[in-house]
């Protein structure tokens, strides 16, 4: 019986474990989506900059500098973003692995209950054995 037990248990623990990490993978994937177009923003103004500060220079038309400041507080904004991405990519990471560790934990107990009630009917069968044997 014991065996039997320690399968399911150790199946179900699997399962619970597969469900966490699909989870995690998933929310995980959500955010680096959004990470990725934050970046994506970033590039996009960093090559507007480029343009626009070539064509100043090439022009030396000064109004191109005034679309500058717009430029550089969208990156801000976007960098400010992608911290709070990563931030938050990390905790669904650190939260997942306490996840599949408690589980493992969890897995452990059981099995070693399991295991000690095990010992302990083997000794009482042991034992009822020794207690017919000195009968007859």
């Amino acid at each position: 019986m014991g065996f039997l037990d320690k399968t399911i248990t150790r199946a179900k623990a699997t399962a619970k474990s597969t469900s966490s990490k699909y989870n995690e993978s998933r929310d995980a994937s959500k955010i680096t989506s959004q990470i990725k177009a934050e970046k994506e923003k970033v590039r996009e103004c960093y090559e507007t900059i480029g343009k626009e500060y070539y064509r100043f220079t090439y022009d030396g038309d000064a109004s191109h500098k005034d679309c500058f400041g717009d430029l550089v507080e969208r990156i801000n904004v976007s960098r400010k973003t992608i911290e709070d991405l990563e931030a938050q990519l990390e905790e669904i990471r650190a939260k997942g692995q306490e996840e599949r560790e408690s589980i493992k934990a969890d897995s452990d107990a059981k099995i070693e209950e399991i295991e000690a009630n095990d010992a302990e009917a083997k000794a009482l069968k042991e034992q009822m054995k020794k207690d017919k044997d000195d009968i007859f």
